[in-house]
């Protein structure tokens, strides 16, 4: 026996109120026996899809979204749901704020309310949804407010990205989340936050998944079976269109729909609804190309069942632009006819002069494609000029490969211009290019070829130099790029020029800078610039000249009287680390209270303090770095003090 059930509204519309341009929707949700027919009416008049209104029904909900609101779309909606045995009725009001009288008092207030947004609210919130292992979930809720509205799912505070197994969607003011292959895992808590400029909200639900064993502890595993196909059909462009299969078979059921061996998911253009019993795919605006053979499938763990529908969307030629009624050309001069046509392919496109038929040209090109020599990272641009009958038939070839449309390569024809354009051209781009234009008495097609102008970059960059005063020094680097590549070096912020004591080369990609005799100046930071027409690049290192120690100055003999002091001075240059020493009779001198140490200015001083007789004799100076030692010797003499005789007469 059979029962079938009367069409009733389980969940009505909310009223809402919106500001002027900003979406409003309604939604309803609703139960009964199949086939159930939904209205949405306002003023006794049904409303349907077209450029204001989107009507989007499932099996179990009917959405109703104002595309963008006026103020004559104020006022009381109904909404029916029918079926053989029953039908049911619901009313929601949507209230457009709209612009008020302006007074020099409330012109403030009017331009602060063009300006507000409204936070987004949920008027549908998620509930509890019980599931069975292996099957899908689908969660979903229902948003108002100012778009655009950024939508997050969080499971147990975790944020969930679209995936293989998640699906996060976001239409016409409803959030849904579909999860497949379930399992114990997928239980918990989950949330959907919406924020927009003015705030955000969120609602919470929980998810629970149980064992198909435990749900139905007598029930045998039945292989999925179609029980009502969907039906073929011949439609208009703009037609909503909808497949609808009933099906029978022990869940878990995966269910999938395919246009041309390829996925149908729900999108802007169209909607995908399943659940166990049911399943149906609605394209929401028929086109030429939606026209094709429609596969549902249907699998479980004990087997499969498939069904298919034909779709043809009939659209008789029609022009949409025609020639000018009258041209007037001087003698020698071209002219061109243009008409444009719409309509299901394939449409034969006739000429006729005075009555009699135009009898087609083969193409030919009248501009050839030129060679093009491309910054890498820039974009190229092929353009050709072709005359003949069309229509024409054209197409692009790599390395006598086709090139498809695509991010990286985009066609365009104007008139009888046609223009292939490559974006971020790299070095796989390098190549050879063909054009071929045909129609149906001939074919004729043009090459060129593609290169690279690659910037400069260095393979092998200068390195730091250490040398000693005098001797040579060498920064050597080697550099790629397209030619031609010049080379320019500075020292510091300096640009070296002619130096003859500087030498400079650059061959096969090599760049060498070279200094034989390097002098003190020639000490500092060093760069090197490569550039061509396609960009610069540099690398820098430092030159350090190093002075061996050296004496500048210094006494050879000294004289002084017992008792007084006297000073030993030397005059030193070269590199740090210095390193002094005096000796005396082959044995170092260290500071002391009779002899003084001291080291300032580049001066080395030994100084003793009460000349003795001792004190007489060779001192030796040694200064000393990393690279030599110098050293210098110094006579001190100690003469005895005078002593005055008095005589007595």
């Amino acid at each position: 026996m059979f029962i079938t059930e009367p069409a009733n509204i389980t969940e009505q519309a909310k009223s809402v109120s919106v500001t002027m341009g900003d979406p409003a929707t309604l939604q309803c949700r609703f139960s009964g026996t199949k086939v159930l027919k939904v209205k949405w009416l306002k003023d006794g008049r049904e409303l349907t899809s077209g450029q204001r209104y989107k009507v989007h029904s499932t099996d179990k909900s009917s959405v109703l979204n104002i595309l963008s609101t006026e103020k004559s779309d104020s006022g009381d909606y109904t909404f029916e749901v029918s079926n053989d045995v029953g039908s049911s009725t619901c009313e929601a009001t949507v209230s457009v704020l709209g612009i008020p009288v302006l007074t020099a008092f409330s012109l403030l207030s009017f331009l602060f309310m063009l300006d507000q947004i409204m936070k987004p609210s949920f008027t549908r919130k998620l509930k509890e949804t019980e599931s069975i292992k292996g099957s899908f979930a689908h969660l979903e809720c229902l948003l108002s407010g100012s778009l655009p509205i950024s939508v997050l799912w969080y499971k147990d505070e975790k944020e969930i990205k679209t995936d293989d197994k998640h699906k996060c969607t976001f239409f016409e003011n409803t959030a849904f989340l579909e999860i497949s292959r379930l399992d114990s895992a997928d239980s918990g808590s989950y949330t959907c936050i919406a924020t927009n400029k003015a705030g955000k909200d969120q609602c919470s639900g929980a998810l629970l998944t149980f064992n198909l064993k435990h749900a139905f502890p007598l029930l045998s595993t039945e292989p999925p079976s179609v029980l009502e196909r969907p039906e073929s059909m011949d439609v208009l462009p703009g037609s909503k269109v909808q497949f609808n299969v009933l099906l029978s078979g022990t869940p878990p059921l995966t269910i999938k729909w395919f246009k041309d061996k390829k996925e149908i998911l729900s999108g802007s253009d169209c909607s995908v609804t399943k659940d166990n019993t049911s399943t149906s795919l609605e394209l929401f605006f028929a086109k030429a190309l939606d026209s094709g053979d429609y596969i549902c499938e249907i699998n479980n763990d004990v087997g499969s069942d498939a069904c298919q529908a034909t779709l043809f969307v009939k659209e008789p030629p029609k022009f949409t632009r025609k020639p000018d009624c009258v041209s007037v050309v001087k003698p020698g001069q071209s002219k061109t006819f243009e008409c444009q046509v719409t309509g299901t392919p394939e449409i034969d496109i006739y000429w006729f002069r005075d009555g009699n038929e135009i009898s087609p040209k083969p193409p030919s090109f009248v501009k050839q494609l030129s060679t093009a020599d491309i910054v890498k990272g820039s974009n190229a641009s092929f353009e050709c000029q072709v005359i003949g009958t069309g229509p024409f038939e054209v197409m692009w070839h790599k390395d006598l490969k086709e090139i498809k449309s695509s991010t990286k390569h985009s066609f365009s024809q104007v008139q009888e211009i046609l223009n292939l354009e490559i974006q971020k051209c790299d070095g796989v781009d390098v190549g050879e290019y063909q054009c071929t234009v045909s129609n149906e008495v001939g074919s004729c097609s043009c090459r060129t070829t593609l290169r690279i102008k690659e910037p400069p970059s260095f393979v092998k960059k200068i390195e730091h130099v250490a040398t000693v005063l005098g001797k040579s020094a060498e920064f050597q680097c080697v550099v790629t790029g397209s030619p031609s590549l010049s080379v320019q070096w500075q020292r510091d912020e300096n640009w070296i020029l002619e130096d003859p004591k500087i030498e400079r080369t650059f061959e096969n990609n090599v760049a060498t800078l070279r200094i034989p005799v390097c002098e003190a100046r020639h000490s500092g930071k060093y760069t090197c610039q490569v550039a061509n027409d396609a960009g610069q690049d540099k690398c820098y290192a430092t030159l350090m000249v190093q002075e061996p120690p050296q004496i500048t100055e210094k006494p050879e003999v000294m004289k002084v009287t017992i008792g007084d002091p006297v000073s030993l001075e030397c005059k030193v240059a070269g590199s740090p680390e210095l390193k002094l020493k005096w000796t005396k009779d082959g044995k170092e001198l260290k500071s002391s209270p009779q002899h003084k140490l001291s080291f300032e200015n580049n001066l080395s001083s030994l100084k003793i303090q009460t000349t003795q007789k001792e004190d007489a004799g060779n001192y030796q100076f040694e200064v000393s770095n990393h690279i030599d030692t110098c050293s210098c010797k110094v006579k001190l003499i100690v003469l005895g003090q005078c002593k005055i005789l008095y005589c007595n007469k």
